[in-house]
């Protein structure tokens, strides 16, 4: 927003702004510009400290943790190799026997009872995993949500590759579809397509009764004898309002003013019924 758009809020009109003098005009545009740089370096900031925080989270829970209960299975299976060792050279003193294989040793086989190969298994460390039929599902899964998304939502197809989308949802520590929805905005657009429904459908709800109502007082006040309800004579109560002095005689009124009155009346039990109808 502009100085002057500021000024003109608060109540300012243009020829008052323009007398002021350039200095305090200068002025006000300087603290305009240091608010908007400050709120621009602020939102970096916040940005910048959610990515090192799911970067430190995503560290911790994929290698840090891992790391340390795998350190630990392997000590604690170390510790029971080298007592089962220890007792097994004991024994073997004593009483001539050999030592048997530790407990809990289980080879790792790359075949399967029958022969037939079984991926993954006894993987050389370091070597690149297959994919597994689940993650396989997960990405096309991925792939056909954000492009049906975005066109649905924008009417447009994805502007960007999977690969590029998926390599930046990585870089910034988030799971693929909540970034996606941070980038393109989808809650945002879904938000703004609910409210313009639900106006569309009060407009078409308040249509509706105003249609209804000149109906009903077309059928009960037009010039149609054969549509025309009869009605009981409001003559009382058009005596007693004039009596009161809240209504004028129509006796007194010529036509034109007793056609303004009908229409005043008519006008204001139109908005009566309508607030009556919404509550």
């Amino acid at each position: 927003m502009t100085t002057r758009e500021i000024l003109k809020q608060s109540g300012l009109t243009d020829a008052q702004i323009d007398a002021l003098d350039a200095k305090i005009l200068s002025g006000f545009d300087t603290v305009l510009t240091t608010a908007a740089t400050a709120q621009t370096q602020a939102q970096k900031d916040k940005e910048a400290a959610e990515l090192a925080q799911r970067a430190q989270q995503e560290l911790y829970s994929g290698q840090i943790a891992p790391a340390l209960d795998a350190w630990a299975i392997e000590k604690a299976q170390k510790d029971a190799e080298v007592a089962f060792y220890r007792t097994q050279a004991e024994s073997a003193k004593a009483g001539g026997f050999l030592p048997k294989e530790a407990p809990g040793y289980v080879a790792p086989a790359a075949r399967a009872e029958d022969g037939k190969f079984v991926a993954g298994g006894n993987q050389v460390p370091g070597s690149p995993a297959y994919l597994t039929a689940q993650d396989g599902i997960r990405a096309v899964s991925n792939v056909t949500w954000v492009m049906s998304e975005h066109q649905r939502l924008f009417g447009q197809p994805l502007p960007d590759d999977f690969e590029t989308l998926m390599n930046e949802a990585v870089a910034n520590h988030m799971p693929f579809r909540d970034y996606s929805d941070k980038k393109y905005g989808f809650s945002a657009k879904r938000t703004e397509i609910a409210a313009a429904k639900q106006k569309d459908h009060d407009d078409k709800i308040a249509k509706d009764t105003e249609a209804r109502i000149r109906k009903e007082y077309a059928e009960a006040g037009g010039n149609n004898p054969m549509v025309r309800q009869g009605v009981t004579s409001q003559f009382d109560k058009v005596k007693a309002a004039v009596s009161a002095g809240t209504r004028k005689d129509p006796l007194t009124m010529n036509a034109e003013q007793r056609r303004a009155q009908t229409r005043q009346t008519i006008q204001q039990e139109l908005t009566d019924n309508a607030a009556a109808t919404v509550n």
